[in-house]
């Protein structure tokens, strides 16, 4: 009966295979030089499409899709299934972000479960000998162990999700997560340079060394199957008594009580909040071209993502050229200042005033955008010839390279019926905390070190606040009221430069979403205490005359991690045809992703 019902359904993938080269042929191809280097097409499908960091993930969500499901359950079966396939990006005790266009409704909505301070937390409390090189690096937090998780909102924000909005159970949604954690996924080279990254996040504690090293206490490799059985009963336990036996039942108390014994500030009492904090909020937008566009609103940071369109918008971006030094150079700028701003305003809004109007409004991006061309014009009036083999400061000097200091991902979906969802949800450091909470199989965040200990700063850590994040980062472009693009990324505070990079491929450039996230990209090294930033990490396909130039304005360029980086985020997008009713996915070959659609 299984091969009956599914082989309408592999028809369907096979026919949009064959189709990619009438639905690109529709496609700028004034842009078609970033495919020389791209060997990967676009996915494409009618029906639906589901794009993530892993293909076993996205194929979870696809399942759920050929099953009769919506967006949100595909995308919640997504999510879920990064616990296994993905154990250092995220999982049930991650923090995350949702942007979901409901067709029903035709509305766009926010959700929000990026994670809250405990109520006991104490920064006396904090032990500066928990800090490790391979965190995020933001000092004053501890980086790993029982004292950094925030409470934890991505269960609760997929049951929301799928409560308000999915027509399926926890129980469905859940099959394939629960499957992949007792029945093992193959380790990837791409895993294994992971777990190499972040041995030393795990090692320390005892739960999660079990779960997450081998018996001999090495990292998994290439052609190993990794397993979390312990995750597996957890799972399926909330797949058939829901989630409040995670929130307020015995796991609950079992989890809290691990955090009692080792010094942690999570109770049962912040455990118990997080369901009802979780609810659906207005998203903020701009216009850009033709398009309206949606983003998060704080304690989320997409608002820059938004400044940097509404900037770049004054300028005539396909005379400048792709990736030219004119555009690349005005880019810069416009993230340079809008990334100024983030770290100055955005926090709770429960907590700080966040001036969004404002940030938003004419004027203060035309002044901003003034200020990018002062500032250019300054770099070219002061060019001074640079050498390009000339060492950059620091590029080598971390003893685990930047790209494992992360870790965040980014899944999309869309359905028959026009749903489109995108997530952004991340455990903040290689897998989280590295603790994993008694024997749950559960591994928690490391949200707090993404805050500050600094008094009277917009994200100064204090109980009960939310977390604000670079997570909430992602966008929605739509005309005429319905979706065409959704795009997210992780990639730390990159994820908020990424992301206009691959849309304005899409937007301006005429790229297809997968030639828009296989382009090269750049990112300021603008993570907590280095804003304002002073140097870059740029790809090296690139050209070397451009990249040249760059240098001779004045601009300090990491080239160390090569023609691919991970630390320029690693997106997945989705576009919509609404004329053909073609749907187009792509992925990150930076990363594990891959993009399914039928």
């Amino acid at each position: 009966m299984m091969k009956i019902k599914t082989i309408p359904t592999l028809k369907n993938i096979v026919f949009s295979a064959f189709a990619t080269a009438w639905v690109l042929g529709n496609i700028d191809n004034a842009n078609a030089q970033v495919a020389k280097n791209n060997l990967r097409p676009a996915s494409l499908g009618k029906l639906g499409m589901v794009a993530s960091a892993n293909p076993l993930a996205s194929l979870a969500g696809q399942k759920i899709l050929i099953k009769g499901g919506n967006a949100i359950d595909a995308i919640v079966a997504t999510a879920a299934s990064l616990n296994a396939v993905e154990p250092y990006m995220s999982g049930t005790a991650g923090v995350g972000y949702m942007l979901f266009y409901s067709a029903k409704d035709q509305k766009v909505r926010s959700l929000v479960f990026g994670g809250w301070v405990p109520k006991n937390f104490d920064a006396k409390a904090m032990k500066s000998d928990a800090k490790l090189a391979d965190g995020a690096g933001h000092g004053g937090m501890e980086t790993i162990g029982p004292r950094t998780p925030a409470v934890p909102g991505n269960l609760a924000g997929w049951n929301r999700a799928l409560k308000d909005y999915g027509t399926m159970s926890l129980s469905e949604v859940f099959e394939s997560t629960i499957d992949y954690l007792e029945n093992g996924v193959p380790v990837t080279e791409f895993d294994q340079a992971m777990w190499e990254g972040t041995l030393d996040r795990v090692s320390p504690h005892p739960e999660s060394a079990a779960i997450f090293l081998k018996e001999d206490k090495s990292t998994y490799k290439i052609g190993d199957f990794f397993t979390n059985k312990p995750l597996a009963k957890t799972m399926r336990r909330i797949a058939k008594e829901g989630i409040d036996v995670f929130y307020k039942g015995e796991i609950a108390r079992e989890m809290a009580a691990a955090f009692k014994r080792d010094g942690g500030f999570i109770s049962v009492e912040d455990l118990a909040s997080v369901p009802d904090k979780v609810q659906w909020v207005e998203p903020i937008s701009v216009k850009y071209r033709d398009y309206t566009v949606y983003n998060n609103p704080p304690p989320g940071m997409g608002i820059q993502q938004l400044q940097v369109l509404k900037i770049m918008e004054g300028f005539d971006l396909k005379k400048m050229g792709h990736n030219s030094v004119d555009y690349l150079a005005h880019l810069m700028e416009a993230i340079y200042l809008s990334r100024i701003d983030t770290d100055k305003y955005i926090g709770d809004p429960k907590f700080v005033n966040v001036p969004v109007t404002m940030l938003l409004s004419d004027s203060y991006i035309a002044s901003q955008r003034a200020k990018v061309v002062a500032n250019i014009k300054e770099r070219r009036t002061n060019m001074k010839k640079q050498s390009l083999l000339e060492k950059v400061p620091g590029a080598f000097e971390s003893a685990v390279p930047d790209q494992y200091k992360y870790a965040t991902t980014s899944l999309s979906a869309t359905d028959r019926w026009g749903n489109a969802v995108v997530i952004i949800q991340t455990h903040g450091g290689g897998f989280g905390s590295g603790y994993v909470a008694g024997k749950t199989g559960v591994v928690f965040n490391s949200a707090l070190d993404w805050m500050t200990l600094i008094p009277g700063q917009a994200n100064t850590v204090e109980p009960g606040k939310a977390v604000g994040w670079c997570i909430g980062g992602m966008m929605q472009f739509h005309k005429n009221g319905k979706p065409e693009l959704i795009v997210g990324s992780p990639g730390s505070f990159g994820i908020l430069q990424s992301v206009p990079q691959v849309a304005m491929n899409v937007v301006d450039f005429g790229m297809n979403i997968q030639d828009a996230i296989s382009a090269p990209r750049f990112r300021w090294k603008d993570e907590l205490g280095s804003v304002p930033a002073k140097e870059l990490i740029i790809e090296t396909r690139i050209p070397e005359k451009t990249l040249q130039e760059l240098r001779d304005m004045g601009y300090v360029l990491d080239t160390s991690l090569g023609e691919w980086s991970m630390t320029v985020g690693g997106a997945q997008g989705i576009t919509i045809d609404h004329k053909t009713g073609w749907i187009m996915g792509g992925a990150d070959p930076r990363r594990n992703g891959y993009s399914i659609g039928w």
